[in-house]
């Protein structure tokens, strides 16, 4: 005999449909990015984005809790930039997709300069990871994708 539970996390009623109802339990269970919550932003290229890119930005996850990864609209600028915006933001998502919901990718324009005043409220620090993954970086993974 069917017992209704005293407490629940989502009751399902006859309003709405399957699909509302399916994504009401997703967002129940998968974290949504929060722009008011403490974020980790990094700034980068990502071309093409790498498995030292993505240990340094499951890094940052690991300890703010979410990131923004915002991609510099280098597309085109010389031959160690051929990817355009949605190309990268596509890896990223694709290599993170186990964080769903703790990231954000946008793009940015060429930063080439960052300066800030006093008493901005942020960190400015570098990541250092272990040696193998220190000594991945752009320029070996493009000449080892172009070799026959």
């Amino acid at each position: 005999m069917f017992v209704p539970p005293k407490r629940f996390d989502l009751r399902v009623s006859a309003e709405g449909t399957a699909q509302y109802w399916a994504e009401q339990a997703l967002a129940r269970l998968r974290p949504s990015f929060d722009p008011q919550k403490p974020t980790a932003l990094f700034v980068g290229r990502y071309q093409p984005f790498h498995l030292g890119h993505q240990r340094l930005i499951e890094e940052g996850l690991r300890r703010v809790g979410q990131v923004c990864i915002a991609v510099r609209d280098t597309h085109g600028v010389d031959e160690n930039d051929p990817l355009p915006f949605f190309a990268v933001k596509q890896r990223i998502e694709a290599a993170l997709s186990a964080y769903a919901g703790r990231f954000v990718v946008v793009s940015l324009p060429n930063i080439t300069n960052v300066f800030y005043g006093s008493e901005v409220g942020y960190t400015v620090e570098r990541i250092v990871l272990d040696d193998a993954t220190e000594s991945i970086f752009a320029g070996r993974v493009r000449r080892l994708s172009a070799a026959p």
